[in-house]
């Protein structure tokens, strides 16, 4: 079971160095960067991961969990 803490900095958590770091679903933008849980309604765009494959670019727009809401 994930603690609110242990997803609180997802939104701020490094990137990984290479698409190939990323998981289908984190590649797709359907999990988070950072944690790989399901993302919903609020998720934060963090940017792209880069890669290649051969002479072929590879990138993947990648999102993360929310911040956590003040107050709770």
């Amino acid at each position: 079971m994930e603690t609110r803490e242990s997803t609180a900095a997802c939104h701020k958590a490094p990137l990984p160095d290479d698409f190939w770091d990323l998981s289908a679903e984190q590649a797709l933008g359907r999990a988070c960067v950072a944690c790989g849980k399901a993302l919903g309604v609020g998720a934060v765009y963090r940017g792209p991961v880069l890669g290649r494959d051969g002479g072929m670019l590879l990138d993947a727009d990648v999102y993360a969990c929310p911040p956590p809401a003040e107050g709770r």
